[in-house]
């Protein structure tokens, strides 16, 4: 088979080397053709993606994080592509690998990318953007592209924690007015948080969304309304086991399409990358991707 790599050398704290050589000699020795492209730029992943499909690429194997593997799935779906793709997670959080089981050992990621056992999933789509995991606007949703690279590399997920704390400490908590329209949920209301998902876990949390299912041709919605800040951080705690959506003041509800605006300026997180501001459009493409997924 001719399998392909798109690979970003500044993902996560740059430890895929060694691991890389080892995938890529067993691939070798079991008579495979084996291919590089690194990603030096945006966009970079999407050109390289949909230039597997035009090389006649039988495997694409993406190594970084949540933005590299966005990129490659836009890259992917954009062209119609049906090449089955595996993830090797080396960013900071790496939800949609993590949530999808793709934390494997070397001998498990060779046989998975080289086996037949396939999964069809959904991916949602933004404005002309693609994402595999998660849109976001509100509480802390801008800390992900603004927590530095370097505090990234050296402490992982806790850099998160970090700047969202500074963030909290130097700006407070502050409500969003959004409007939300969609066959299931129509309102008007003020809210600190607003995910709208594929998979379950975000920003770290695995449960973030526990009822998602990547191919149920469904978007799982988050909302968390405002509400005195005493109250705001047992929702939060409750995030850990998944309880936080039977709260009272939590929205969580199903669909395949829906419109969010606001009466301000307010920042648009696609999978970990900023991609604007409101108003915008979300909408699931239903089994658009193949993922190698092994044992």
């Amino acid at each position: 088979m001719r399998i392909r790599f798109i690979y970003n050398e500044k993902s996560g704290r740059a430890r895929a080397s060694d691991k890389l050589n080892r995938i890529v000699r067993y691939l070798l020795e079991d008579g495979h053709e084996v291919s590089f492209r690194l990603t030096h730029g945006a966009k970079d992943a999407t050109r390289y993606a949909a230039e597997a499909e035009e090389d006649g690429i039988d495997r694409l194997v993406v190594v970084g994080g949540d933005g590299t593997v966005n990129e490659a799935v836009g890259g992917l779906v954009e062209v119609g592509s049906s090449i089955p793709m595996f993830i090797i997670p080396e960013g900071t959080t790496n939800d949609f690998a993590t949530y999808m089981g793709f934390k494997k050992s070397d001998w498990e990621i060779f046989s998975a990318i080289v086996g037949d056992k396939i999964e069809v999933v959904d991916v949602g789509k933004c404005r002309d953007r693609y994402f595999i995991n998660v849109g976001a606007v509100g509480l802390f949703t801008s800390v992900a592209h603004n927590t530095p690279k370097s505090l990234k590399a050296a402490v992982g997920r806790t850099a998160y924690i970090l700047k969202g704390v500074s963030e909290f400490a130097t700006e407070g908590m502050r409500a969003m007015n959004l409007s939300v329209k969609s066959e299931e949920f129509t309102e008007d209301l003020r809210a600190y948080l607003f995910l709208i998902t594929n998979s379950q876990s975000v920003g770290g949390f695995s449960k973030m969304a526990p009822l998602a299912s990547v191919k149920d041709g469904l978007l799982d919605c988050i909302i968390i309304r405002d509400m005195p800040i005493s109250e705001l951080l047992t929702v939060l705690m409750r995030i850990l086991d998944g309880e936080h959506i039977n709260h009272p003041s939590v929205v969580y509800f199903k669909t395949k399409k829906l419109e969010l605006s606001c009466d301000e300026e307010v920042e648009l997180d696609i999978d970990g990358e900023y991609f604007g501001d409101l108003p915008a459009t979300f909408e699931v493409v239903p089994q658009a991707l193949n993922l190698l997924v092994g044992d």
